[in-house]
């Protein structure tokens, strides 16, 4: 994108360098030529901020979609640790609960 919008930009450059010296070497009056210049200039101005806006729309749609993307991420990372974290209590309960039957057969064996 970044090579992209280079050559956009060298383009535009490149048109306006043209048509300026279009402008300032045609045979015509002074104030044709700033006529000329003008339009040219306001054609520019237009094309200029119609390449910005789309850039800004694709930024827009490249940091919603980011956003989409983090937030699913993060939905499937919570309920990962979630899940880990139930079977982490399953566990410790089953160890526990195998430990206090253990001490009981002891405490049975030693009385």
């Amino acid at each position: 994108m970044k090579s992209e919008s280079k050559l956009i930009a060298g383009i535009l450059i490149g048109v306006a360098a043209g048509v300026l010296a279009g402008i300032l070497l045609a045979p015509q009056s002074g104030e044709d030529s700033q006529e000329d210049f003008a339009d040219a200039a306001s054609d520019f101005g237009g094309k200029l901020k119609d390449r910005f806006s789309d850039v800004m729309d694709e930024a827009s749609d490249l940091k919603e979609s980011l956003s989409d993307k983090i937030s699913s991420k993060l939905d499937d990372l919570i309920s990962l640790i979630s899940s880990k974290k139930d079977d982490a209590k399953d566990w410790a309960e089953d160890r526990a609960s195998a430990a206090a039957g253990k001490a009981k057969d002891f405490k049975r064996k030693v009385y």
